[in-house]
Formats: structure tokens, C-alpha cells, sequence
């Protein structure tokens, strides 16, 4: 599959591991950064939705998605490990939980963007789920962040494997994409219900947070790990 992302943005905040572990399947080992574990907020609107062997999808080629991801290890082989995937496309989130058994969830969305501000709205509405709600506003930074090997921004957002478990079985998703283009931002989170399987007091400090325009990607189908 083929996908286009735009207005991407990355809120990270740090985890001890052993907090977050009972949220991770035992199959995976959580992915450090001196010491600490992240867990992630990422909004973005998705478009040019291309199936392998198809033409661009004619109708609803596009979607905003608002996902909670962490990063893992499988036999040494890191990936984003996905929460929960909320989006506003239903047949998007029947196919996906369907097909490649990802956490994705009904949800009403919407992105309000006005020059280098802009507001991301959504409401969880997936049958059999509490109507989590996140609310937020954020300001992108002009400067270009370098890319510099070993910095925590390349760390938390140059990854390219998903990794899901489906039954007794670990799979791996690859992802093919050109470096991130990061820049800084500052966000305002007015309301986020994502995170209460998790203790308050980790979010009382404003995330570290990151912003990329556009980026072009190529969803590799899924492969069973040993």
C-alpha cells in the first residue's frame, strides 16, 4: 500500500519501562532511550491511498488518524508498537482490523489549519468503547531540525516497522520512507482521555513534540516472525 502523510505531529512523553509494561504483549521487549521507555500521540491527515496493483482509491481517499504508539524489540529488531489507532474512515477501520488485526477504532475528527497553527479535534466513537475524546492546538516551529545520528528526535521517529501480534504470532509490517523533515512545535492539550490506562502525574510536563509537513510511504505486507 501506498500512502501520503501530511501535517504529521509527534507528542512524546517518557515512561519508566516497568509502568508501562502491562500494556505490552510479553512477546515484545520495550525499546529504551537512556533508561526510559516513550509512549506517543500522533495526529495527521493520510491521503493518496493506494492499494498495491490498484489505481488511487476513487472515493474517501483520505483520513485523519490520531494514534498512541510506543517502540519494542523483537529478536533485536526494533518497530512502533501500536495502542490504538483512531480514525475517521469506517470501511479504513473495518479493513484494517480485519485484514492486518490492528487496534484501529471509530472515531469523529477534525483538523482546523490556519498558516503555522492548527487544532486537531477527535471523539472516539467505536461501538463498545468509551467516547475518549482529545483536544489539542498546536504551533509549528519555522527551523529545520538537523538530523543529527543518536539525537532523541531520530531515535523516537526513525522507525520503520510495525509489529503486531495476531493470536501466538509476532508480525512485522514493514515501512519504506525518505528521512523524516522535523521541525519543533509547541502544543496545547486542552483535553486527552488516550492516556488514562496510564498514571496522570507522567503527563503533567508538556510533551516533547515534533512536526513534519509531508511524507511519501510504502506499506510492505505483513511477514510471520520466527
Amino acid at each position: 500500500m501506498k500512502q501520503a502523510w501530511e501535517d504529521l505531529v509527534f507528542m512524546h512523553w517518557p515512561v519508566p519501562p516497568h509502568i508501562l509494561r502491562p500494556f505490552i504483549p510479553s512477546q515484545f521487549e520495550i525499546d529504551l532511550y537512556n533508561g526510559l521507555a516513550w509512549i506517543a500521540i500522533v495526529p495527521f491527515h493520510m491521503k493518496d491511498i493506494q492499494l498495491r496493483g490498484f489505481s488511487a482509491i476513487p472515493v474517501r481517499n483520505h483520513m485523519l488518524e490520531l494514534n498512541v504508539r510506543t517502540y519494542v524489540t523483537y529478536n533485536n529488531e526494533s518497530g512502533v508498537y501500536f495502542i490504538s489507532l483512531d480514525a475517521n474512515h469506517r470501511l479504513g477501520v473495518f479493513l484494517a482490523r480485519s485484514l492486518f488485526g490492528l487496534p484501529y477504532l471509530n472515531a469523529s475528527m477534525r483538523m482546523v489549519k490556519h498558516n503555522d497553527h492548527f487544532v486537531f479535534l477527535s471523539r472516539r466513537n467505536h461501538k463498545g468503547y468509551e467516547p475518549a475524546h482529545f483536544h489539542s492546538r498546536i504551533h509549528v516551529k519555522e527551523t529545520l531540525l538537523p538530523s543529527n545520528q543518536g539525537s532523541l528526535a531520530k531515535w523516537l521517529t526513525e522507525r520503520y516497522a510495525l509489529l503486531v501480534v495476531r493470536g501466538s504470532n509476532v508480525y512485522k509490517g514493514p515501512i519504506l520512507h525518505q528521512h523524516w523533515e522535523l521541525q519543533n512545535a509547541d502544543v496545547v492539550i486542552e483535553r486527552n482521555d488516550l492516556l488514562n490506562f496510564l498514571p496522570d502525574h507522567l503527563f503533567t510536563q508538556a510533551p516533547v513534540t515534533h512536526y513534519s509537513k509531508f511524507l511519501k510511504t510504502s506499506i510492505f505486507p505483513f511477514e510471520k516472525q520466527p
